[in-house]
């Protein structure tokens, strides 16, 4: 999944303003008072964290679209069940951006192992992304939407719809990962008898289940035995 898959996203924004600044921070994620470690990840081939959810090779692209993708589903249901209205537009943004920065706060010591650059030992993404939004005068409901994304653990709790649907998309998405995640590596123990700190690049997690359920450890070990 490239960067391209976000700015598709992006382009749904209305307001044109906003619309335009998102795609500006997406197609260039820079900060714009700091200069970004030499030893960083980039950003299109960034995992999503260290060692847990999308913790591989494009990880935080993917997390991104699908928690977006599932901020808006739940838009949706909140607009055909509860009557409630949310302004996609702030979902959007909030979504695309949420985790932006986390790029440079990593590093890729060898293949499938992650650390903190020297920068993310000093700060963190959420940090680096509220900075950057406040620079940009991005609207308030968008910060306080990344802000919050974190719910209980961020520096304020969720206090706008919005804010709320982001953080729910984003926790969701997390751990739905995450638990595929960790259930791919053991089947790999269980199947290939190899302990893996990551997937290879285009396998999914899910991909791993799937072939598990499909045709046991045979399918397991005919689909990904020569790449892993």
């Amino acid at each position: 999944m490239k960067e391209d898959a976000l700015l598709k996203i992006a382009n749904d924004i209305k307001d044109q303003n906003l619309r335009e600044k998102v795609i500006s921070l997406i197609k260039e994620p820079r900060l714009s008072m700091l200069e970004a470690p030499d030893k960083s990840t980039g950003f299109k081939d960034s995992p999503a964290s260290k060692r847990r959810h999308h913790s591989y090779e494009k990880g935080l692209i993917i997390h991104t679209v699908a928690m977006t993708k599932l901020a808006l589903n739940l838009s949706d249901i909140l607009e055909e069940i509860y009557g409630v209205r949310a302004d996609r537009d702030v979902v959007i943004a909030a979504s695309l951006l949420h985790d932006l920065f986390k790029y440079i706060t990593y590093t890729e010591i060898y293949p499938g192992k992650y650390g903190r650059s020297k920068l993310g030992e000093r700060l963190d993404h959420l940090s680096l992304i509220t900075g950057e939004l406040y620079t940009r005068k991005f609207p308030l409901d968008v910060i306080h939407a990344v802000v919050a994304h974190h719910g209980d653990g961020s520096p304020i709790e969720p206090r706008t719809i919005e804010a709320l649907l982001v953080h729910m998309a984003d926790r969701t998405d997390a751990e739905i990962n995450d638990k595929a995640f960790f259930a791919a590596k053991d089947i790999i123990r269980e199947c290939l008898a190899k302990e893996v700190l990551t997937l290879p690049k285009d396998v999914s997690p899910f991909q791993i289940i799937l072939a598990k359920k499909e045709g046991g450890c045979d399918a397991v070990r005919r689909r990904f035995a020569s790449l892993i």
